[in-house]
């Protein structure tokens, strides 16, 4: 089903029944999927959390490296499970969106621009750790389970055996990823995180919606 533009979406539901039951719906799914992105987020940290005590329970228990392979393949299942946790949050963000579009294009007429109305940024300030702030908290899982991707792949490259490096290198380890864990911090959860549709006036953008895609350029209009 291809539909151009806000206005060639609202012709789908000239009825008013139609839209009210439509509007509700689209409510409903929404708040449906917000639950399951919650649901799925513990089932994988459950797994992730024991795959974290098993790795460290080998290491500990195997100091003289005499089953280097268990450590190896327990990193690797932390690997995949953390990736797998990451990739879902991006497939329910995407779905979350696409409800939201709907509310926002049907909500009017029946609650007014309820959902799209929000307060504005100036009133918050992000350094006062007593205040609020409009940070996305899909957004942050979403890093943070991005960040939890690269420490099992890192957990993954030291189970391999030791390789000779220098011993300048193994002494900066620690500083790298203390480093490392800072940029992640600072950059991708405090700068990213932010949510990007506070203090402004949402705009439900059809042409770029999974559901109502952008039509195909015309080759007659084409630069090349």
């Amino acid at each position: 089903m291809r539909i151009q533009g806000l206005k060639s979406y609202q012709k789908e539901f000239s009825d008013p029944h139609r839209r009210e039951q439509a509007y509700k719906t689209a409510l409903q799914i929404r708040q449906f999927e917000i639950e399951l992105y919650w649901k799925r987020a513990t089932y994988f940290w459950t797994l992730i959390a024991a795959s974290f005590a098993g790795y460290f329970a080998l290491a500990s228990s195997d100091k003289s490296g005499t089953h280097p392979c268990l450590l190896l393949l327990v990193s690797c299942i932390g690997l995949i499970l953390s990736t797998g946790w990451y990739l879902v949050n991006r497939g329910s963000k995407y779905w979350q969106q696409n409800w939201e579009s709907h509310v926002d294009a049907l909500e009017d007429e029946f609650a007014g621009p309820l959902y799209k109305t929000t307060i504005a940024n100036e009133r918050f300030r992000w350094w006062v750790p007593y205040d609020g702030y409009p940070f996305s908290v899909s957004k942050v899982n979403q890093l943070i389970s991005l960040f939890v991707v690269l420490v099992w792949l890192g957990l993954a490259i030291f189970s391999f055996p030791p390789l000779r490096i220098g011993a300048w290198l193994s002494s900066a380890k620690p500083y790298i990823l203390a480093g490392f864990t800072l940029l992640f911090l600072c950059v991708l959860i405090f700068w990213w995180g932010k949510g990007g549709s506070q203090g402004k006036g949402r705009v439900v953008d059809f042409y770029k919606s999974a559901l109502i895609p952008q039509e195909p350029s015309d080759p007659s209009k084409s630069n090349v």
